[in-house]
């Protein structure tokens, strides 16, 4: 589904961020009227306009707060975190631009929080020596004493704990659902501030998550679901393999082997396999210079997992497999892909379908529904009927 946009990367992250309007994360008026003033192709433009979006609708999220319009203040305050988070997104890693709309991205988020009528809690996730940052919601008819089924929600590549809201904890809190959002290293405030790099044994942080929530009195520990978006799709399968304690998972999108599914949306990259470094190199920044999709993805990868060089992106993505590890999960899975995804292929689901051996439901979204793309952008109100029907099943759970 092609957004305003002729090229694939601004086409998909506009996309990307009028698909949150239904929790009040975006205008599509103001998006598009974004959208109008950026120069395709043009990292610099999609900042500089995203920016500009951001900054006036947090003034006007102020001036509503000020004048003790709180549903206005807190809808515009959600718009403006989202259009910060946007702007951002095609920045290097090592830019001063990026942390300074992060900060004002994660404060705008906070102050629409504090207008929130649901239950909320801030909380930090003991990992390590430090903690991950998180956040726990309620349900709509959240009683502390009261244990409910739970849904953890972990991203990607490029997510931040923010986003999660719009994409799994508002629709949880929705349908009587507690949820809890949480940062993975490589991610957020943890890679920007904590210098915590991504890695591919989840099952660590992750566990950690599900030590925290084990000990609340409001989570069912019988009714545990482990949502990934994205390169979550890979996490979140991992985790449970590792972890009886998580009794579903949902991937949004599968990603069953990264390194492979890259190379099948990305044939040419395939003779970098023969190549010196110092000639890999080279190519890769030839390669970047008309290709804003690839570039972004290089750029990103040096920064979310620590790297120095563009070719070692590559390498680390072997790291990222389920081969060996899928068959180990006991719980039910469901999962997810879009008919036009750019980012997984439809050999990477028949590979994971097959390996899984727990119970497990497979869904494509299809381009006639408008959820064909990556993470069904574009129709994120059927993925969330698609996943909550099948946990509602899987917990036998229907909340009134």
């Amino acid at each position: 589904m092609k957004l305003y946009f002729n090229d694939q990367a601004f086409s998909f992250e506009l996309l990307r961020a009028v698909s949150y309007s239904r929790y009040h994360g975006a205008s599509i008026g103001e998006a598009l009227a974004t959208a109008a003033r950026i120069k395709e192709g043009d990292f610099n433009s999609w900042y500089e306009e995203f920016s500009k979006t951001a900054e006036k609708t947090a003034t006007r999220a102020e001036k509503c707060l000020e004048g003790k319009h709180k549903t206005s203040a807190k809808e515009a305050f959600l718009r403006a975190h989202n259009y910060y988070r946007t702007a951002e997104f095609f920045l290097d890693g090592t830019d001063p631009r990026r942390m300074q709309n992060f900060t004002k991205s994660v404060d705008t988020f906070e102050k629409a929080m504090k207008l929130f009528k649901t239950h909320y809690e801030i909380v930090e996730i003991p990992y390590q020596n430090t903690y991950l940052k998180g956040y726990f919601f309620g349900s709509h008819n959240y009683d502390p004493k009261k244990p409910k089924p739970t849904l953890m929600a972990i991203g990607g590549y490029d997510s931040t704990l923010q986003e999660l809201y719009f994409c799994a904890a508002a629709p949880a809190i929705d349908r009587g659902y507690n949820c809890l959002i949480f940062e993975l290293p490589g991610q957020g405030q943890a890679l920007r501030t904590q210098n915590l790099i991504m890695r591919h044994d989840t099952e660590v942080p992750v566990g950690a998550a599900v030590d925290f929530i084990s000990k609340r009195a409001d989570v069912d520990k019988d009714a545990v679901a482990l949502f990934g978006m994205s390169l979550g799709g890979y996490f979140a399968p991992r985790a449970a393999a590792f972890d009886d304690r998580i009794k579903a998972v949902v991937t949004f999108n599968v990603f069953y082997d990264t390194y492979e599914s890259t190379l099948n949306q990305n044939p040419q990259l395939k003779m970098l396999e023969t190549m010196p470094n110092e000639k890999k190199e080279a190519l890769l920044a030839m390669a970047e210079e008309k290709n804003p999709s690839l570039r972004w993805m290089i750029n990103n990868g040096i920064w979310v997992m620590g790297l120095k060089h563009r070719y070692e992106v590559f390498e680390e993505m072997k790291n990222y497999t389920l081969r060996g590890i899928a068959d180990k999960i006991k719980c039910p899975v469901l999962l997810t892909i879009g008919e036009a995804d750019h980012f997984v292929s439809e050999d990477q689901l028949q590979q994971l379908t097959d390996s899984i051996k727990s119970p497990k439901t497979v869904y494509r979204f299809t381009r006639e529904d408008g959820a064909e793309e990556h993470c069904q952008e574009g129709n994120h109100e059927l993925f969330h009927q698609v996943m909550f029907d099948w946990m509602d099943d899987v917990f036998k759970y229907y909340p009134e």
